[in-house]
């Protein structure tokens, strides 16, 4: 291996370890308690060094709602290729997106600026938010195949509600309430479906 390789390979390194130290000073203390000199602290370089990789907390942040909408992203593209009935992967996608919440609560607040995980940018939502190529608005579609420009609309609204009932719930019910809440959710999850088809 030569030298460039091998210094991109470091550099590559370094910066998931920033993203990861930083992940767990969220899961440990909260989002408020993350900052570029303690991530520096932990993993033993200078601020200035961890500056070359992320210029703010907020770049920081960023890349982390980014990482965490592409991991669903992946997700749901693997379901959308696993059944064929728009109803079951609906239902799949949305209990995707509560075990991920549940799994990486810390990303979670990021994405959606939970729990003092501010994050100005919303590029990421733009992109989320594009039809193009989207493996849940191509299932809504599905669902709705004669409906036309009401498929945009049902996946705004399919959009709105699995993000925003975790969003709500993780913000105001204790952690041991979650097993109660995920029924809730998956009930109004699945009557929202049947309502749209």
């Amino acid at each position: 291996m030569g030298i460039v390789e091998r210094r991109e390979r470091l550099k590559k390194q370094v910066r998931q370890d920033i993203i990861k130290t930083a992940r767990e000073i969220a899961k440990e203390d909260g989002w408020q308690a993350v900052s570029i000199r303690k991530i520096a602290d932990i993993i033993e370089y200078s601020p200035p060094i961890l500056y070359e990789y992320f210029d703010s907390k907020d770049k920081l942040l960023e890349t982390i709602r980014m990482d965490g909408f592409a991991t669903l992203r992946d997700d749901f593209d693997r379901i959308k290729n696993l059944y064929r009935n728009p109803e079951k992967l609906l239902v799949e996608v949305a209990q995707s997106i509560w075990n991920f919440s549940v799994q990486q609560p810390e990303v979670f607040h990021v994405m959606f600026n939970l729990e003092g995980a501010f994050c100005n940018s919303k590029q990421v939502y733009m992109q989320e938010m594009n039809i193009k190529g989207n493996p849940v608005w191509e299932m809504i579609a599905m669902l709705r195949p004669k409906a036309g420009e009401m498929v945009t609309k049902t996946y705004y609204e399919y959009w709105c509600l699995t993000y925003g009932f975790i969003s709500i719930t993780m913000t105001t019910q204790p952690r041991h309430a979650f097993v109660q809440a995920e029924s809730i959710y998956m009930e109004g999850v699945r009557r929202f479906i049947r309502s749209a088809m």
